[in-house]
């Protein structure tokens, strides 16, 4: 839970590029823009790991996007939801 609350308030400091909340087995963006059929995609991976809720953050970095997710979110969740934003970043 300290690590959650940590990562949210680093990410008050250094604004990421869009932040997706996870609450009630929904993806919502509340900060920044993705596509509709990405955050469509991220709510069906929410539905189907019923993933109640959590955070993801998509960080701008030297080599493109990388994803941040709230402590909540198993590592097999995390690589879904990586192995989307690849398809959906071509």
């Amino acid at each position: 839970m300290r690590t959650d609350f940590l990562k949210v308030l680093l990410r008050k400091l250094s604004t990421p590029l869009y932040t997706i909340r996870i609450s009630n087995c929904r993806a919502v963006l509340t900060g920044g823009k993705v596509s509709r059929p990405f955050l469509r995609d991220c709510t069906e991976i929410v539905r189907q790991r019923d993933i109640q809720n959590g955070w993801i953050w998509g960080l701008r970095t030297g080599n493109g996007v990388r994803l941040d997710f709230s402590s909540n979110i198993s590592k097999e969740d995390r690589q879904r939801f990586r192995n989307i934003m690849a398809i959906h970043a071509n």
